[in-house]
């Protein structure tokens, strides 16, 4: 025999699912929404430097200035766009040709290799306006003509250590696999938290904020009928994103499934709870809307690691990313698909996403109580 709360919640349930399923246009949009955006972000969003424009500079062309422009110009990195002869105004010189970094060879370069002298340094001018791409050009260019130089030379240079860097987790520095977990945090956020925020709103749009009222429903039980159906369909959102990050991206899931799909389960719970906070606090579906679209997106994107690292930020930053969801679920999110490590390693974060989990149901159904 089941008890009588559940029927209640199931009644609530099939209220919410029926406004679901009226809302044809709506659900598509939730449905498509994870895969445009996973597409978007996931090629859009990238650290990777490809085909970044380069000129040379050769006021005396000779075989070994071509040698290396030539190398320059094989890696992915570098495309070079053109030679030029000596050119005096160096800021002009960036103006005309819209380019990112320009060689220098000085005059009478490839005499001196030839003739076993020491040969003027090559200059290299970085369009430093790009902070991120200028640092990689810089730690880059210089090795890679170096070592060019040196084979021109027929020198192996000394080698009294070896350095042997070895990459974990990310070993082809795919942009993809750090930005596609994050992705997964903003995208479960942002719609679970939208869907949410319309429900208690839309009954009040509708006049049948009362029935709810005058009904026998406990609080708990409207939250949990009203949340439930969002979050199955948060659930198929989350392993369309999962399956786009597969398919697109090559992104392996290394940990265990399980733990992943109730680290998530927890982090949509604690999103459809946010979404229902606002739900509760405005009266129109736009004001609704409105609150929780910068409520999400800005605080992920800015303050949870997504795209920043947190040590790098002020003290007061860093404290205030420890009341943000996706700061934690970022962590095990990254931590189940790149490291596969376990429950063990990750139970802060899991302790902490549960925290805010209950403090924002506590605040929901405080809320709610506040209308009774």
């Amino acid at each position: 025999m089941t008890a009588p709360w559940t029927g209640r919640i199931l009644a609530v349930m099939r209220k919410e699912v029926r406004h679901i399923l009226r809302d044809a246009q709506t659900l598509a949009i939730v449905i498509a929404m994870p895969v445009i955006m996973m597409f978007l972000y996931g090629y859009a969003l990238t650290l990777d430097i490809r085909d970044l424009p380069t000129l040379i500079e050769d006021p005396a062309p000779c075989s070994e200035t071509r040698a290396i422009a030539r190398a320059v110009d094989a890696t992915t990195m570098f495309k070079v766009v053109g030679t030029v002869p000596a050119f005096g105004d160096l800021i002009e010189l960036f103006r005309k040709y819209h380019v990112k970094a320009v060689i220098r060879f000085p005059a009478g370069f490839g005499a001196d290799l030839r003739n076993g002298g020491t040969a003027a340094p090559i200059q290299v001018l970085i369009d430093g306006s790009d902070q991120n791409t200028a640092t990689i050009v810089r730690n880059v260019a210089g090795p890679l003509i170096q070592d060019e130089v040196l084979d021109l030379m027929h020198i192996d240079p000394p080698k009294p250590l070896t350095v042997d860097p070895v990459v974990l987790y990310n070993q082809e520095q795919k942009s993809a696999l750090f930005f596609v977990p994050g992705l997964m945090a903003l995208l479960l956020m942002m719609i679970s938290a939208l869907l949410t925020s319309l429900t208690i709103t839309r009954e009040k749009e509708r006049g049948t904020m009362e029935q709810l009222l005058v009904s026998p429903l406990r609080p708990w039980e409207v939250i949990a009928g009203k949340i439930i159906p969002y979050l199955a369909l948060a659930a198929i959102d989350g392993v369309i994103i999962l399956v786009v990050a597969r398919i697109s991206f090559g992104v392996h899931i290394h940990g265990s499934v399980l733990f992943l799909a109730a680290a998530s389960t927890v982090y949509v719970i604690v999103a459809l709870m946010l979404g229902l906070i606002f739900s509760t606090v405005a009266k129109t579906q736009q004001q609704a809307m409105l609150m929780a679209l910068p409520a999400t997106l800005l605080p992920v994107i800015i303050l949870s690691g997504f795209i920043f690292p947190l040590a790098s930020m002020p003290a007061f930053f860093q404290w205030l990313s420890n009341i943000i969801p996706a700061t934690f679920y970022l962590q095990l999110v990254r931590g189940i698909i790149l490291k596969g490590v376990g429950p063990l390693e990750l139970w802060q974060p899991c302790a902490a996403l549960c925290c805010i989990g209950l403090v924002f149901f506590g605040i929901t159904l405080r809320l709610y109580r506040v209308r009774l």
